[in-house]
C-alpha cells in the first residue's frame, strides 16, 4: 500500500507526531478507530505512534495479526497482556517510502483473527489516517518565526512572507498591493505578475466574482462598528486555469488613512478530499451495515440512537425518527408500552457501568404469531481517555437454530425412548413371551405324540388360554411402544369428575362387589390439560389396582385429590389396601412385568403403562407405600394452563 508523498514526512520527530494525537487533535481520528472496531467486531481500536514500544513492541511495514499474544515472545511481560488483552492486530500507517509513522491497532480480550476483507478495510482506514496526519503536518508551523534582534516591522514582514496561508492585501477597490510567497505557490502567479490587478479577476472563476465583491461590500467604513471577519469556502483558479477549493477570510484594516482588505487564502483541497473520502468510506460501511441481515444499533453515551440499520427497523420513516432519540421516545411514537424500553435501558446501563460486553437471547412474536429468537450482543466503545463514546448492539436471528436444537432434542429423546423400548422388549420376550411359547411348544409336541382323539381335543383346548395370554401380552407391548412414539399427541382440558364417572362405568361391577368407599377432592384443580386417552387409561389402571389389591381385613377406602403446585397439577390416589414392600420393590415399582401380590389378573403391565403415558408428556409419577397400611400414587402434570 503506497500512500501520497509529503516531503520529509519520514523525518518528522516523535514529538511532532505526539502532538497530532494529543487532547486537541484526537477527535480527528475517532471516526477511523470507531469504524475499525465495527469492521473487526472488536471492543477497542486505537492508533499507536511508531516508537511507542510500550504499545507496539516491533516495527513493521506490513499488516500483523496475532491471534493470541500470550504465546508470542514479543509480548511477554507486555502491558497489553497484563491488562487482559489476547487478540492483537495492526496495520502500519505508511509514507510513500513505506516508512511506518504509526499503527492502526485493534484488540480484544478473547483470542481471535481477521479475514482478508477485514485486513483490507483496515488498510483503507490507515490510508485515511495518513491523509489526516499529512494535512496536520502541513499546517504545523515547524519554524521559529521569532527573531530577538528583529524590529516589529521586520517581524511583521517575516510573518507575512513565512505564513503558511496565502496572504493578499488589496485596496478598497480590490486591487492587489501585496502578494506573499505562499500566494505565489498556491496560485502560480509571481508577485510582479499580479500587483495592480483585481484580486477576483486573478484568483477566482468568473461565476464567483460577484460573491467575492459582495464580501467586500459587507464592510462599511463609514461606521465605527467593528467589522467581523468573513470566511467562505469557494473555488479558486490557478495561473494554469486549474480550479481548486480554498477557504477565504477577509479582514478590513486602515493603515495611514488608507482602507485595505487583508485576504487569507488556505488551500483546502486535501481537507475536502479527505472529508469526501471519509464520507465515501462512511457511506461504504453504512451500505454494508444496511445490507447485513443482522440488526445493528449504535448508541451514544446517553443511550440516544446514533444509527440503526434496516435489519433492526425495516421502515425508513421509523429509522429516521429514532436517530437522536431513545427507546422511550420511540415507544411513544409507535404507541407501544415501555416494557422493551425498560429492558434495553437496564442492559445499556449494565454495559455502561461494567465497561464490558453482554450477551443474551430474547424471543418475540412476529405479526403472524410465530416465535422469533435472537442472540443479542451489546458492547462499549471507549475513547483514548477510557471514556464511553458509544455502545454498539446487534442481534442475529437464531430461530432456525433453536428449531433445529429442539428437533435434535426430540430426536435424542425418541432414540433414548426407543432404546428403552428395546430393553423392555427383550425383558418381555425373556419373561412374558418365553413361558407361553414353551407351553405352546410342549402342547403341540404332546398332540403330535398321541393318537387318541379325545386326548388331542383336551390338549388343543389347553392351547387357547396360552394363545390368548400371548396375544394380550403382545398387544400391551405394541400399545406401550406406540405411546412412546406418539410425540405429536394433542392435549386438552379434561374435567377430573368426567374421568371418575367414565372409570366407574368400566369398573362398576368390581366397585359394587368390593363395596368400596370413594372420596374425591377436585376443588383446587378441577381439570387437567392432558391427552384424554392417556388420562382415562391412567384412572382405569390406578382404580383397578386399588380394587385388585384391597385388604381382606378392612373395607376398601379410595381417596382421589388434585391440587395446584407452582403452576403444575398434583394428582394423588390413596388406598388402604395391601401396600407394597418399598424396601424390596422401590426400584421396580414401574418396571414392565413386575407384580407385588398374587392375583390371577396381575400381569405387571398397568403401572408400566401408566408411567409410560405420564413421562411421554414430561410428567412425573411416584409411589409411597407401607405393607398392610396402603399406598399413595402421585402424578405431577406439567404445562398446565393458568
Amino acid at each position: 500500500m503506497r500512500l501520497g508523498s509529503y516531503p520529509g514526512i519520514e523525518k518528522v520527530s516523535f514529538t511532532h507526531l505526539q502532538r497530532l494525537f494529543d487532547e486537541e487533535n484526537k477527535t480527528n481520528f475517532s471516526l477511523i478507530t470507531s469504524l475499525a472496531e465495527l469492521l473487526c467486531e472488536v471492543p477497542k481500536a486505537f492508533i499507536a505512534i511508531e516508537g511507542e514500544k510500550s504499545v507496539v513492541p516491533f516495527t513493521s511495514n506490513i499488516p500483523v495479526v496475532i491471534p493470541d499474544i500470550s504465546v508470542d515472545d514479543r509480548f511477554s511481560n507486555h502491558q497489553l497482556l497484563k491488562s487482559g488483552i489476547h487478540f492483537f492486530a495492526c496495520v502500519p500507517i505508511l509514507t510513500a517510502e513505506s516508512h511506518p509513522l504509526a499503527y492502526l491497532c485493534v484488540t480484544d480480550h478473547q483470542p481471535g483473527n481477521l479475514s482478508s476483507k477485514q485486513i483490507g478495510g483496515l488498510e483503507l482506514l490507515a490510508q485515511q489516517a495518513f491523509e489526516i496526519i499529512k494535512t496536520k503536518l502541513e499546517n504545523l508551523d515547524l519554524k521559529n518565526l521569532t527573531d530577538e534582534n528583529a524590529t516589529p516591522a521586520q517581524e511583521i514582514d517575516t510573518i507575512f512572507h513565512n505564513a503558511i496561508d496565502a496572504v493578499i492585501v488589496v485596496d478598497d477597490k480590490g486591487i492587489i498591493s501585496l502578494w506573499n510567497p505562499k500566494a505565489e505557490n498556491i496560485f502560480g502567479w509571481q508577485k510582479t505578475e499580479v500587483t495592480g490587478r483585481y484580486f477576483h479577476e486573478v484568483a477566482f472563476p468568473e461565476q464567483y466574482h460577484q460573491q467575492y465583491l459582495q464580501l467586500l461590500e459587507n464592510f462599511n467604513y463609514d461606521t465605527e462598528k467593528n467589522h467581523p471577519n468573513a470566511t467562505v469556502e469557494i473555488s479558486a483558479v490557478r495561473k494554469d486555469q486549474t480550479t481548486f477549493d480554498v477557504a477565504l477570510s477577509i479582514s478590513p484594516a486602515t493603515i495611514q488613512g488608507k482602507h485595505l482588505y487583508i485576504c487569507f487564502v488556505s488551500d483546502i483541497t486535501s481537507r475536502n478530499q479527505i472529508s469526501q473520502k471519509l464520507d465515501k468510506q462512511q457511506k461504504f460501511y453504512e451500505n454494508i451495515l444496511n445490507k447485513l441481515p443482522t440488526d445493528i444499533a449504535v448508541f451514544d453515551a446517553n443511550h440516544k440512537y446514533l444509527f440503526v440499520n434496516p435489519g433492526a427497523i425495516s421502515v425508513k420513516e421509523y429509522r429516521d425518527f429514532i436517530v437522536g432519540k431513545d427507546d422511550y421516545q420511540y415507544a411513544t411514537y409507535r404507541n407501544r408500552d415501555t416494557t422493551t424500553a425498560d429492558l434495553r435501558r437496564v442492559q445499556f446501563q449494565q454495559v455502561k457501568d461494567s465497561g464490558k460486553e453482554i450477551r443474551w437471547e430474547d424471543s418475540l412474536k412476529d405479526p403472524q404469531g410465530n416465535s422469533i429468537t435472537h442472540l443479542r450482543r451489546m458492547y462499549p466503545v471507549h475513547d483514548e481517555n477510557g471514556e464511553l463514546s458509544m455502545v454498539i448492539g446487534f442481534g442475529i436471528d437464531i430461530t432456525d437454530r433453536k428449531v433445529m436444537e429442539e428437533k435434535q432434542a426430540a430426536l435424542v429423546q425418541q432414540l433414548s425412548s426407543q432404546n428403552t423400548q428395546l430393553i423392555d422388549f427383550c425383558n418381555i420376550v425373556s419373561h412374558n413371551l418365553r413361558a407361553p411359547l414353551v407351553n405352546m411348544s410342549m402342547l403341540v409336541e404332546f398332540i403330535e405324540e398321541t393318537n387318541n382323539p379325545e386326548e388331542q381335543k383336551t390338549l388343543i383346548s389347553k392351547l387357547k388360554p396360552v394363545i390368548e395370554n400371548l396375544h394380550t401380552t403382545f398387544n400391551e407391548l405394541v400399545e406401550s411402544i406406540q405411546i412412546k412414539q406418539d410425540l405429536e399427541v394433542k392435549s386438552e382440558d379434561i374435567l377430573l369428575t368426567d374421568c371418575i364417572r367414565r372409570t366407574f362405568e368400566g369398573l362398576q361391577s368390581e366397585v359394587n362387589k368390593s363395596e368400596a368407599v370413594i372420596e374425591t377432592d377436585f376443588e383446587d384443580a378441577p381439570s387437567v390439560y392432558f391427552p384424554a386417552k392417556y388420562l382415562y387409561s391412567i384412572f382405569h389402571n390406578l382404580f383397578s389396582n386399588c380394587l385388585k389389591y384391597q385388604s381382606p381385613k378392612r373395607k376398601l377406602l379410595i381417596q382421589v385429590k388434585s391440587e395446584k403446585v407452582d403452576g403444575k397439577v398434583l394428582l394423588s390416589f390413596t388406598d388402604n389396601g395391601l401396600g407394597i414392600d418399598m424396601d424390596k420393590h422401590k426400584d421396580n415399582c414401574f418396571k414392565i412385568g413386575k407384580v407385588f401380590h398374587h392375583h390371577p389378573n396381575s400381569k405387571g403391565f398397568g403401572l408400566y403403562m401408566t408411567k409410560t403415558q405420564v413421562e411421554a408428556m414430561k410428567g412425573k409419577i411416584w409411589v409411597e407405600s407401607k405393607i398392610d397400611i396402603g399406598s399413595t400414587f402421585f402424578i405431577e402434570f406439567i404445562n398446565q394452563k393458568a
